[in-house]
């Protein structure tokens, strides 16, 4: 606790100032409107709050449209059934499982907050207005009022007052980012570099890279000069993913090539440190004139790299020689990409487009559409059992406990271990109904005028606000504030009943307990399983692009798989022996599937006989990949990839790409086998041990 306070900064501290203004302005305008219910306000504005404009426009635009939306849905299920109880509940579960498969599905992007909104806004309108169909519509405008009203004044004070914009949080990003990239390149080209050492940073590395797309999707809310220069920034962070992938690629290559001929790393040791010094002396030139210059020294080193190319005889009878000139491609393309990389970087430190580009890319996010499933199951699973113990139990405080139980199967579904979100949860229930009790039957019946009321206040929400700003302590704050908000009950008509205060928290811990038991039954999933699907879905991707005939963009697959390790990362224990085979299967997973779009992209170019060799190829890939998915053995693929090799190799024209991708499909499988196949693996030769990605 010590550490956190001490790591409070005083952009901290005006950040829960800020959002504590803007819960007083909710609060204030709710009162003059004589709203029934101005704690759902204050609530709205904690919920929405973030450190970044950006990030408070994104989470208001679809909180607003989620809200809206369930607050249709519940009119017409009130409509359709508020005469059959049992109708309305199942209806009811089923859009809420709808709307938690849909928040689910889309993950962080800023559009699941619609299918989360709109599933629990269903129940905690609906339910009540099931009650007493006659007020449902004005008792639904109203809560849309007060949600709305909260959202609009968290947007307008983070927009207005001393705003922290993600675009300057992403100028900053993208001014660090060479220089960090440099210092990791430089770690992946040396020959004597240990993975131990360097672990932390890849993993910072990555979580950066990825971590710029969703920074930039806010930037454009909040920033019209990040804006206008979209394209640009896209194109760099595509260049980005692509360095990443041919840096690891070489430093795998790298250690392989010191296992098997530590001579033959010797002589391409100067070739190594060249490239090494040319990409740290080059992070940040000041304009266009500065980059033609890196430009022409990265051409002559790209020049001695192609001098030391292995022949083509060389290739075909020397053991090792394809691995040098795996290598040497790599080095060549990682100068080519920096030369581009740094291109970029300068005109976007200018704020101007260059005179010629290529085409901005689109990233692509994983997707688990099975989990999603699963989730919204159990979300509509947990609602329907939750209403028929409220209905043949005829408890007066169950519809709040099957709307809780709503809440909870949104809000914890998309995590990987829902259950201990849930828990906390409803620690936290408990400790808010100590904290609203005190507030209620203490504090609040001894003020009488506005402004001693946001005293009262004060102390509660400028620490739960300051606490938002701390990851960790995000979990056990955002219950806080909202059963407090809930149980305290902030109105024009403030009511002081013990025991309507007690039923009103049974039912929140009632349904939020139900929620947590309904999660631990039913979607009893930890890191360990979140890891493994995090796997399966990077074999998934390569059966697909092996036996798909139209390739997608290298930057879709990039960024596709680097999300999926950049979760794998998130999920596994560093100081665990998985961690390292796991972490290094899913680089290898990356170039694997880099090098099947190659020979998607030449297969047209290619003689027929050689065609047919690599599709062979491929299909078998696709076959040994689904083997693995579902745990039976395949037959070794090596001898089909060495046949097309040699049929490429054999052919006339220059085929030495086609050839490069077959034989480093090869090694990256042999390589991390236990990765690709565990002990199903088959191989027509003895398996080098796990060299690391």
């Amino acid at each position: 606790m010590i550490a956190i306070i001490r790591g409070f900064s005083w952009r901290d501290g005006l950040f829960s100032v800020k959002s504590f203004a803007a819960a007083v302005l909710a609060l204030y305008i709710a009162f003059q409107l004589d709203l029934s219910q101005p704690s759902w306000s204050i609530t709205t504005v904690y919920v929405v709050s973030q450190p970044l404009a950006g990030m408070v426009l994104a989470k208001s635009l679809y909180r607003v449209l989620g809200t809206v939306i369930g607050a249709v849905a519940s009119l017409v299920l009130v409509a359709l059934f508020s005469n059959a109880p049992e109708l309305f509940c199942l209806a009811l579960a089923l859009w809420i499982g709808a709307g938690t498969a849909v928040s689910i599905y889309l993950r962080d992007a800023p559009q699941a907050y619609v299918g989360m909104l709109s599933g629990y806004s269903a129940a905690i309108i609906g339910l009540p207005a099931a009650l007493a169909p006659e007020t449902a519509f004005d008792f639904a405008v109203a809560r849309c009022l007060e949600i709305i009203l909260g959202i609009a004044c968290a947007t307008l004070v983070h927009h207005l007052v001393f705003p922290q914009r993600a675009g300057a949080a992403l100028v900053d990003a993208l001014s660090s980012t060479l220089p960090t990239m440099a210092r990791w390149a430089g770690d992946r080209l040396s020959a004597d570099s240990v993975e131990a050492e360097i672990q932390t940073d890849r993993r910072r590395m990555i979580a950066a890279v990825v971590g710029l797309e969703q920074l930039r999707v806010f930037a454009n809310l909040d920033t019209p000069a990040v804006r206008a220069m979209d394209s640009l920034v896209r194109l760099f962070e595509a260049k980005l993913l692509s360095l990443l992938s041919h840096l690891v690629s070489v430093h795998d290559r790298i250690l392989l090539l010191r296992q098997r001929d530590p001579q033959r790393i010797e002589r391409l040791r100067p070739l190594l440190q060249m490239t090494k010094a040319h990409i740290a002396a080059w992070t940040g030139p000041a304009t266009p004139d500065d980059s033609w210059r890196e430009a022409g020294d990265g051409t002559r080193i790209q020049a001695e790299i192609d001098a030391a190319q292995p022949s083509r005889q060389e290739l075909e009878s020397t053991p090792n020689a394809f691995l040098v000139r795996n290598i040497l491609l790599r080095l060549q393309d990682i100068i080519d990409i920096w030369r581009h990389t740094v291109w970029i970087r300068t005109h976007m430190g200018l704020g101007v487009l260059p005179p010629e580009r290529e085409a901005a890319p689109s990233f692509q996010p994983y997707r688990e559409p099975a989990l999603a499933l699963t989730g919204g199951v159990v979300a509509a699973l947990t609602i329907v059992l939750a209403s028929l113990f409220w209905i043949y139990s005829a408890w007066p405080n169950g519809a709040t406990a099957v709307t809780f139980a709503g809440i909870m199967c949104a809000i914890m579904g998309a995590r990987d271990n829902p259950a201990a979100g849930a828990l906390m949860f409803f620690r936290m229930t408990a400790v808010a109904a100590v904290i609203s009790a005190a507030y209620l039957f203490v504090l609040l019946p001894r003020l009488d005028t506005f402004a001693a009321l946001v005293v009262a206040l004060a102390p509660l929400y400028l620490v739960c606000g300051l606490l938002l700003t701390v990851p960790q302590a995000v979990p056990m704050v955002i219950p806080l504030i909202f059963v407090a908000g809930g149980l305290i009950g902030i109105s024009n008509q403030m009511t002081y009943d013990f025991e309507a205060f007690a039923n009103n928290a049974l039912g929140y811990l009632v349904g939020i307990g139900f929620g947590a038991v309904s999660l631990a039954l039913f979607r009893p999933f930890g890191r360990e399983v979140a890891a493994t699907r995090m796997i399966r879905g990077l074999l998934r991707d390569l059966a697909r692009v092996a036996t798909t005939a139209t390739p997608e963009t290298r930057t879709a697959y990039e960024s596709r798989t680097f999300d999926r390790i950049n979760a794998l990362l998130a999920q596994l224990d560093p100081e665990t022996p998985r961690y390292g085979q796991s972490v290094q299967g899913g680089f290898a997973a990356l170039r694997v599937g880099l090098n099947i779009l190659i020979l998607r992209r030449e297969l047209p170019h290619v003689p027929p006989d050689v065609a047919r060799s690599i599709e062979g190829a491929l299909a078998g890939l696709s076959g040994a990949f689904r083997a693995s998915l579902s745990g039976r053995a395949s037959a070794s693929v090596a001898p089909l990839l060495e046949s097309a090799r040699n049929r490429a190799l054999s052919a006339e024209g220059d085929l030495l790409i086609v050839a490069d991708a077959l034989y480093g499909i090869q090694t990256t499988i042999e390589q991390h086998g236990g990765f690709f196949f565990g002990d199903r693996r088959l191989s027509s030769r003895p398996v080098s041990e796990a060299a690391t990605a």
